[in-house]
């Protein structure tokens, strides 16, 4: 087999880099019969440094190189028969083309009509220059969020709620305090109602991406200068926050519009009948057998005039890729997924009419995607007949034990103060004997501990990023400090210490 690098070429083409004219049909690798063109390694090569977050390097280009060659050795001069025959990789693989075939369906139908007004501009740019400090309430559903607004209302404080919604331990603890959010830095439902209440304003249940929250607006600090330049300056930042926050509002629009849910109308009996031979082949791992020809007939799901039975909605089930499959554990997760199903062939018909499938970008982006299934299904195979000792899993294991191990956890009391001034002072009490907890209750600044004496609760140590060394080498009791973090200063005293315990 010819092998040929063409150095030169990887080299001299990165020196016209900036230049708009770069042929990018320039050959870079020659592997027998199959070419690497600089315009298909720069691609990869930018992803690359997008996503591990270095500096252009000539290392860099021969390692992504070499891994492209590999690739190209393995899918054309290996036996991948074994792959290309799995049903599963099928599965995955024709998942890809309809992810492709619709993210661009997204983006023409949806993303490219989505328009930022003047007026949407100018209330964006105001935000901008305020931060809000909020606190709320967090409930999965529904009916619970309306209880707890209900509540909320009646005078029930937020630190009481909190403790019947979160699990959390901080957000338990203080109310559901947020602190002080930055507009463009949270859910976009969630933002826009802080924004647009008062100070002390309770708002009712709002539905975000996470679930429900009911909000209470704690403080509003609003950014006096605001100026004609700075808001031109900003412009195009504006807009394209302004776009984005608007992404899912439209797309939901658009899904009403050409799927009416409503009109899906669903056999529950049949379905149960799916499920079952859904986790009859889950836990046999062999060909579903129904009880008989009948159950396969059965109507199963009606959407307008179109009928699925049993045998076509498993049918539709078992193309889904094995991980979302494995998924479906009870009627309400199969009913929504064969929602999901019926919607996604409206959405397949649609492109297809407009001939998505078949534009050059949808084809690359589905290429790209295929390989990577194809590199995860080789990498297995690989590894699958790699032999390996129990020695060498062991010492794997003991050199990566933060991977196998629950991370190690830490409580400790605080005070926080604003400034220094106070900190040597209050040390000196502390140390007379005055009890630490009143102090932290009477003068500490953050007031979610303050609230409990101090006391913050066990949490993962890597939760206090810098200062989680000293603070795991403090013995249990010492009282330490003051210690400089962020803008304030904190007199610690570490309670107890959880180590690493293995993951069962």
């Amino acid at each position: 087999m010819k092998f040929r690098l063409l150095v030169f070429t990887l080299l001299s083409v990165f020196s016209l880099f900036a230049q708009t004219n770069t042929d990018t049909s320039q050959t870079v690798a020659s592997i027998g019969s199959q070419k690497i063109s600089f315009g298909t390694f720069l691609g990869r090569y930018e992803d690359y440094l997008i996503s591990v977050g270095i500096q252009d390097n000539q290392q860099a280009r021969f390692a992504v190189l070499n891994n492209m060659i590999n690739e190209v050795l393995l899918r054309n001069y290996d036996d991948n028969s074994p792959i290309y025959n799995n049903q599963e990789y099928k599965n995955e693989k024709e998942w890809a083309r309809k992810e492709s075939t619709l993210a661009f369906l997204k983006d023409r139908e949806v993303h490219a009509k989505i328009t930022a007004s003047e007026d949407e501009l100018k209330q964006a740019y105001i935000r901008s220059k305020a931060k809000i400090a909020v606190r709320h309430l967090y409930a999965s559903n529904e009916k619970d969020a309306a209880n707890l607004y209900q509540l909320a209302k009646l005078g029930v404080s937020f630190d009481e709620l909190a403790k019947q919604c979160f699990t959390d331990s901080i957000l338990k603890n203080n109310g559901g305090y947020l602190g002080y959010i930055n507009w463009g830095s949270s859910d976009i439902n969630f933002e826009n109602a802080v924004y647009s209440m008062r100070v002390g304003e309770i708002s009712p249940p709002v539905k975000t991406a996470q679930g429900y929250s009911i909000i209470k607006v704690e403080d509003i600090v609003q950014n006096p200068f605001k100026t004609q330049d700075e808001f031109l300056r900003m412009r195009e930042k504006l807009e394209r926050a302004v776009r984005i926050s608007k992404k899912a509002p439209a797309e939901d629009a658009y899904l009403n519009k050409v799927f009416d849910k409503t009109k899906v109308v669903f056999n529950d009996i049949a379905l149960s009948s799916v499920l079952n031979d859904l986790n009859e082949f889950s836990l046999n791992n062999k060909n579903i057998e129904p009880n008989s020809q009948d159950n396969l007939n059965k109507e199963c799901v009606k959407f307008k005039d179109k009928i699925l039975t049993v045998k076509e909605i498993e049918a539709k089930i078992f193309r889904v890729p094995k991980f979302d499959r494995d998924l479906l554990t009870d009627l309400p997760k199969v009913k929504q997924a064969v929602l999901a199903l019926v919607m996604q062939d409206v959405l397949i018909g649609i492109a297809d009419d407009k001939g998505y499938d078949t534009i050059s970008y949808v084809r690359e982006d589905f290429s790209r995607l295929e390989n990577n299934i194809y590199l995860n299904y080789k990498r297995n195979e690989v590894l699958s007949i790699v032999p390996v000792s129990d020695s060498e899993i062991v010492k794997y294991y003991q050199d990566n034990i933060a991977y196998y191990s629950k991370e190690r956890e830490i409580n400790v009391q605080e005070i926080v103060l604003n400034n220094d001034s106070m900190a040597v002072p209050l040390l000196k009490r502390i140390n007379a004997g005055e009890d630490f907890g009143k102090l932290a209750e009477k003068y500490s600044a953050r007031k979610w501990s303050a609230i409990n004496k101090g006391e913050m609760g066990y949490s993962p140590i890597s939760n206090f990023g810098d200062m989680k060394d000293t603070l795991w080498k403090s013995p249990i009791g010492q009282i330490f400090g003051p210690i400089k973090f962020d803008k304030y200063f904190g007199i610690f005293r570490v309670l107890g210490k959880k180590d690493v315990e293995p993951i069962n």
